[in-house]
């Protein structure tokens, strides 16, 4: 509602082109849907169909990408994060929804939770806002089985083995067990060291579930 207001009064602008009206128009949505990552998440080998090499050993078996972590696409999760632009939320999804094959009907998506430090300071869940987008799409469930145990940001580790060793100990399920026929799609916005996501699937396997996929609408360059 406040972005709603605030838009008329100032509306937005294109991340990508700066035409007046939207956070991105159509015609650079259409542009990072069709130059989309064609690497592995993990090692950064060429791999179109899916965003996962066969080389590497992982809780999941499928993962998704939509873009490197710059530009226009950057902005979109950076305004939503620390700008309490909810409007980049739908679009987000809207990204991912244009990255993702066809899901079995029986997919249940799964946001990555965010601190609850960091819901209070924006006002929301930015995760949940996308995943909920995104599960309204596509017409499949969203399931927020997954609980932080603590309240610490992955942002401010000092390192990709200090980000590792804390993910460990980072999730909870709630209601396990989980279904074993289900499938789980784990979003996170952002994949660094892929520290979070690694961590959230084992604690799914852990719980039961036995085929778990990854989406992540960025990949940290660098990484």
């Amino acid at each position: 509602m406040f972005d709603t207001l605030l838009s008329l009064i100032a509306p937005h602008h294109c991340y990508g082109c700066q035409k007046t009206g939207t956070v991105l128009c159509q015609n650079c949505k259409n542009y990072i849907a069709k130059n989309r990552y064609q690497q592995c998440l993990v090692c950064g080998q060429p791999s179109a169909k899916s965003n996962l090499c066969q080389r590497h050993r992982l809780p999941y078996r499928a993962a998704w990408c939509v873009a490197g972590r710059t530009g226009a696409a950057k902005q979109l999760v950076d305004q939503l994060k620390f700008y309490r632009v909810s409007a980049a939320a739908a679009v987000i999804a809207e990204l991912l929804d244009a990255a993702l094959p066809r899901l079995d009907a029986s997919t249940v998506i799964v946001p990555i939770p965010t601190t609850p430090a960091n819901i209070r300071r924006r006002g929301y869940d930015h995760m949940q806002l996308i995943c909920r987008q995104l599960a309204k799409q596509r017409g499949l469930r969203l399931e927020s089985v997954l609980r932080r145990r603590f309240n610490i940001t992955q942002h401010f580790a000092s390192s990709a083995a200090v980000r590792r060793r804390q993910a460990q100990r980072f999730f909870a399920v709630r209601g396990a067990p989980l279904n074993d026929t289900t499938t789980y799609l784990l979003v996170d916005d952002i994949f660094t060291t892929g520290a979070t996501l690694r961590a959230a699937a084992v604690a799914l396997r852990r719980a039961g579930a036995s085929q778990v996929q990854v989406a992540s609408f960025l990949r940290h360059q660098g990484n």
